[in-house]
Formats: C-alpha cells, structure tokens, sequence
C-alpha cells in the first residue's frame, strides 16, 4: 500500500472525514532543496477511519514509501494505527517523495522511478509465495505489471496492481474490491509442502522455507531464479539454473531448463 494518493489524497478538495497533517520527510527535504523552491513542508490529509478499515482487510499490510519508520509514528493516530507496518525495502526509489507520472511539475522523471519502483515491487513480492496486491494512485503502475514487464520479473503468486483515484484516496469501493480479491485468493489450492535443497551447480544459496512454503532466491543481476525444484521433487539436488548456466529464455531471461519456470 503506497501513502500517496492512496491512504492521503491529492489533487482536489479535501474529502470529509479528513484532516491535513503537517509531516517531516527526509526525502521532501532533499528534493525540496533542488530548484525550484517549495512554498511549504509535506502535508498529508488522513482519515484514521479509512486507516482502521484497511488494517481490518484480512491480509498483512506492508507500507510502500519514502517516509521511513520515525517519520510515520508520530502520524499514527491520524492513521488510526497502533504501530507502524512494515516497509517495502527500496534500494532505488525509496529517496524519491514524488512519483506522480501525470505531475510534471513536482516529479519530472516519475515514468523513470516509477520502473525503477515496479522492478523492486516484483523482486519483493517474488521472495514471498503468496499473492501480493500494489495499491498506488493511478493507473501507471498497472500498465508497467500487466506490460511485458510481467515477463521479465516473473513472481511465484498473483500480483495485483490496483489502481485508486488520488482525489479520493481509498473508498468503500476500494476496500470492497480488495476485500473479494482477498477471498478468490484465499480459495486458491494450497502448494505443495516444500524443503529447501542445494543447487548441483552453486551448492547452497540459502533457500529458506517459511511454513512450509519456499521462498525463493533471485540472482541480483540478472533477477533469474536460482533454485529451482526440478527435474521432480523426489530429487535432493536442483537442476543448473539458466543465470549459472546460461541457458535463459531471451524474452523474460528465466531458466529454461526447469519443469516449473516461473515464465511458464
């Protein structure tokens, strides 16, 4: 879940239900300090109800943003939290405050960390055997994961990127959306049982699993998986993985020796 136009609209009138906040980010201060100047501090308008609804979804809530731990505990209350959730490492975009592709005004290069964003989203969501919903204001982001980008960061589970309007921030309908995306989730099959095993080639790269379920590595250059259970699951070894070997598929660069590749 992205702050932005999401949980603290933008873009029009303050909708009922909300208060602006004044807020402290490191992220603001240094993009504020490059030309031109901004008028005044980062300010987001919040509703501890549509905070409390939210936490209510029957998921775990993990925060995608730029402000980090220190700077949202004093927000809690207009968030109507009691603790901060967990945040989406982001190694590339987390210093950028302002992803706005249609703002090109307060972020000229959005379409740029915005990619750079979805890439460590995917990279995030694939270390995690289970579906993972991105909900951000517009429709950008919906556009990258559904693109061929799909391809070339394949994940294990569903990936939803979910759009909100930023004038409104999150609804009703928002919230009812997520909520039965939640419940088809939930009546998937439930994978196999599973137990981390060394690759023939690299030994072990520190596959984990976590209630039973395997949590994959990936290859920090190239984003191929590393570990994967093949030629069946009755051997204790893994086949040669396409980033060792060099035996990828050219279009999504994912092992092309494995009977389970993530590309299919």
């Amino acid at each position: 879940m992205e702050i932005d136009g999401v949980l603290a609209p933008y873009g029009g009138p303050v909708p009922a239900g909300y208060t602006v906040h004044e807020t402290e980010s490191a992220a603001w201060r240094a993009e504020a300090a490059i030309p031109p100047p901004r008028a005044r501090g980062p300010q987001l308008a919040l509703n501890p109800a549509v905070g409390r609804a939210l936490a209510g979804l029957p998921a775990d809530l993990v925060l995608v943003t730029s402000y980090t731990e220190g700077e949202l505990e004093p927000l809690l209350p207009a968030l109507g939290w009691d603790t901060v959730p967990p945040l989406v490492p982001l190694r590339n975009s987390g210093a950028t405050y302002y992803l706005r592709p249609d703002d090109r005004v307060l972020s000229p290069h959005a379409d740029i960390y915005l990619r750079s964003r979805a890439e460590e989203i995917a990279l995030w969501a694939r270390t995690h055997d289970r579906p993972v919903a991105w909900v951000r204001a517009g429709g950008h982001h919906t556009r990258l994961v559904t693109s061929r980008f799909g391809l070339v960061y394949p994940i294990v589970g569903p990936l939803l990127p979910y759009a909100a309007d930023p004038a409104t921030g999150l609804t009703e309908g928002d919230l009812q959306a997520l909520r039965q995306w939640l419940e088809e989730m939930d009546a998937r099959p439930e994978p196999a049982l599973v137990v981390p095993r060394r690759c023939r080639d690299c030994g072990d790269r520190g596959t984990t699993v976590h209630d039973g379920r395997r949590i994959d590595r990936v290859h920090p250059d190239c984003g191929s998986c590393c570990e994967c259970y093949c030629p069946d699951l009755t051997d204790d070894l893994f086949q040669p993985c396409g980033d060792l070997m060099r035996q990828q598929c050219p279009g999504c660069r994912c092992c092309t020796v494995c009977a389970g590749c993530h590309c299919g």
